[in-house]
């Protein structure tokens, strides 16, 4: 799949799929990108409430499917996670949208459109910060703005004491925040996981939830299939060390490499990463890199 990079003046939709959100700090991270030089473009119903959600779950998908089918919007920026963004998958029609890729990025609750837009159409799509992530911690919209520029070199280093198990492996990165994740595991929703680079956080999880969540995908038959395991940051949760071990534990038998640490979740460090594109893994030598970039021009 090919992606088109944008640049000055391209529109940039702002989508708000799951939570509502700090009118406020919205404000702040639209002004960010508009001094990068895009044009940012609202959904139509990104104000809207529902209690708990950002508007109804048709208008929610609705915004979503104008952004996607929209000639004149280059990519969408989700504003925030929460919950949410798994209520709209039925009301996605993957069919009409699938010919029509364009970068989307977002993190947290955004995982599940992430995993649902590979498994039903088999896009790329970028687990990095939301809008709002970019206003309350500013250093986090560069990676943002370097994919949309198609600057990004998709490419990880990582030092010795990371590696949890040493090996290489080639695959689809696929993933995001562990708990949605498992929320579709049994449905039409989730991707195929063989042989896939494993990429996954949590957020204000104890461990013994971590714990159940990780023993659930060993049970499904998934945690067998993996070709990696890439821990990025928990925060909130248990120490980071014994997350490690209990992951550890639950892979034993298993000989695929595991690295942990690196810089993704919902942490200081949010880099964007890209769900769905061919990675090379190789602890050896100490990187992660993209084997070829899904974006173009």
């Amino acid at each position: 799949m090919i992606l088109k990079r944008t640049g000055p003046g391209g529109s940039i939709a702002l989508i708000a799929p799951s939570s509502p959100f700090d009118p406020a700090t919205y404000e702040k991270g639209r002004a960010i990108l508009d001094g990068a030089g895009f044009r940012t473009v609202p959904g139509k119903n990104i104000f809207e409430l529902k209690g708990y959600l950002a508007g109804s779950d048709v208008e929610r998908a609705q915004d979503m499917t104008d952004a996607i089918l929209d000639p004149a919007i280059d990519a969408i920026v989700c504003i925030r996670g929460g919950y949410g963004s798994g209520r709209i998958l039925p009301w996605l029609n993957f069919h009409s949208l699938k010919n029509n890729p364009k970068i989307i990025i977002g993190h947290s609750d955004v995982t599940f459109l992430h995993l649902a837009f590979c498994a039903k159409m088999g896009w790329i799509t970028f687990h990095g910060p939301n809008l709002t992530g970019m206003a309350e911690m500013p250093e986090r919209a560069q990676s943002v703005i370097d994919v949309l520029f198609g600057n990004s070199r998709f490419e990880w280093s990582f030092r010795p004491e990371q590696v949890l198990r040493h090996g290489a492996a080639k695959g689809i990165i696929l993933g995001g925040n562990l708990t949605c994740l498992a929320h579709l595991v049994g449905t039409p929703f989730l991707p195929d996981l063989t042989g896939a680079l494993l990429l996954i956080e949590d957020c204000g999880e104890a461990l013994y939830r971590l714990d159940r969540i990780i023993n659930h995908l060993k049970l499904a038959g998934i945690l067998q299939k993996l070709g990696a395991i890439l821990l990025g940051d928990f925060e909130n949760c248990a120490e980071n060390a014994k997350i490690c071990e209990m992951v550890m534990e639950h892979v034993k038998y298993f000989d695929f490499p595991v690295v942990n640490g690196l810089p993704f979740g919902h942490g200081r460090q949010n880099e964007v990463f890209p769900i769905g594109a061919p990675f090379l893994l190789d602890t050896h030598e100490s990187v992660l890199r993209i084997i070829e970039s899904p974006i173009i021009g």
